[in-house]
């Protein structure tokens, strides 16, 4: 904390009314393995200190990868001066503390022969399950959080994280991934990662080109928390006011199945996304997002909340607010309990590169990558490949058909908000041709 406190006295010295200082220091073993033979062991250190400050009805903040607090300080003073040469006006105060947060998470021991030998653990599960080779990465890290502001708030957290993704190939290159979160990277199942990896991709082998067209399809958790945690972000009350989501002037109503439930909880213990406060130093909460179809509300900090008349959700993001940790509801049975009662469609196992053509409309596409079934009839009759999946949130989140109970989390870097999610049968989803 003494490096954030020595920042927050210089804007203290300057009498910055609304500032907030965080210095993150993170520490990450990170393995590499390709054709089955590790090929990367490396651990990174590093600090970085963040700096907010509104003031005048202007606001401005910096990131700086430094630690020598002369020069700390000589980067905070300009950027205050700057941004009173162009002040004018009222600025939203901060939220007051002190604040009682819940207790910092614990620090996993993290041993990299142990991680080592996990790894080679998944490869080999992936190739008893059928893969010819594998790659990926198992990495795990820590991040010390420090915070404080003007306004009183003070607290620190630990962010611990681990991640193993495994991308398995079958001898024609038809491929599977698995993939595992955690806090603690010995709560992986890393034979289990492998051996999904290696499965689907030796039941993708002998993939078709497939024809575009509307079907429905099964989507697989880490298709499915993509599609969420888009919605959760627009959620954001800043990008509903920029125009650039479709969940803006919904509030009350209905904006998706009344089968789907969407929650922000940062609170839950053990998880990836869990923090005691934001980046105002608001202690978190959970936050209903979509109940039952219906859009609840949006997520504010302390500016986009009084602009609303409402009250901040506590999902600062300092200019926009954001998810931390989101939740979909579940059903029962997993996918191919989903894909048994389907007459005909599509089970879509991962999927990434999604890109908008139009954010107010949620008009999107992502590409099926990895393996992607067939299904006649309730049965699984082969593998497809060459498709896009080109639609829009709303059609897609209106259209579900059922949940599955296979909710798993999923983080990687296709999808940055840690979200759990079931497998999602979904009707009439548009389907195009792709040329990746």
């Amino acid at each position: 904390m003494s490096l954030a406190h020595d920042v927050l006295e210089t804007l203290q010295r300057l009498d910055v009314e609304n500032g907030v200082v965080s210095a993150a220091r993170e520490r990450e073993l990170l393995l590499r393995f390709s054709n089955d033979r590790m090929t990367v062991a490396d651990t990174v250190e590093a600090t970085t200190l963040s700096v907010f400050v509104r003031e005048g009805g202007r606001k401005a903040a910096i990131t700086l990868g430094e630690t020598d607090l002369s020069k700390l300080e000589a980067a905070v003073e300009t950027m205050v001066a700057g941004l009173r040469r162009h002040g004018g006006g009222a600025s939203v105060p901060l939220p007051k503390g002190p604040f009682r947060y819940a207790a910092p998470a614990e620090d996993p021991a993290v041993d990299v022969e142990e991680m080592a030998s996990m790894a080679a653990a998944a490869v080999e599960a992936a190739r008893s399950a059928g893969a010819a080779r594998s790659a990926g990465s198992f990495k795990a890290s820590v991040t010390s959080l420090s915070l404080c502001s003007t306004a009183g708030a003070e607290g620190e957290a630990l962010l611990p994280e681990a991640e193993l993704s495994l991308r398995s190939f079958s001898p024609d290159g038809s491929s599977g991934h698995g993939l595992a979160v955690a806090t603690d990277p010995r709560r992986i199942d890393a034979a289990a990662t492998g051996r999904e990896a290696g499965g689907l991709a030796r039941m993708s082998m002998g993939a078709a080109e497939a024809k575009g067209g509307r079907q429905d399809a099964v989507l697989l958790p880490m298709v499915f928390a993509d599609l969420a945690a888009e919605a959760g972000s627009m959620a954001s009350a800043f990008y509903v006011d920029m125009g650039m989501s479709f969940l803006k002037g919904r509030k009350g109503e209905e904006v998706a199945s009344p089968l789907l439930q969407l929650s922000d909880d940062p609170t839950i213990p053990g998880c990836i996304g869990t923090r005691p406060f934001d980046d105002e130093g608001l202690p978190t909460r959970r936050n209903e997002i979509i109940a039952d179809g219906v859009l609840s509300g949006y997520l504010h900090n302390s500016e986009t909340a009084q602009a609303r008349g409402a009250a901040s959700t506590a999902n600062a993001g300092l200019v926009a607010p954001r998810p931390f940790n989101l939740t979909v509801g579940g059903g029962k049975g997993g996918w191919e309990d989903l894909a048994a009662e389907m007459d005909r469609g599509l089970v879509v196992t991962n999927a990434w590169y999604l890109r908008y053509q139009n954010h107010a409309a949620g008009e999107f596409s992502v590409i099926p990558r990895d393996a992607v079934f067939v299904v006649e009839n309730g049965e699984l009759v082969g593998a497809a490949k060459g498709l896009r999946i080109s639609d829009t949130l709303p059609s897609l989140l209106s259209s579900i058909e059922a949940l599955g109970g296979d909710r798993r989390w999923v983080r990687w870097w296709e999808v940055d908000v840690p979200t759990l999610s079931p497998s999602v049968w979904v009707r009439d989803v548009s389907f195009t041709r792709s040329t990746m």
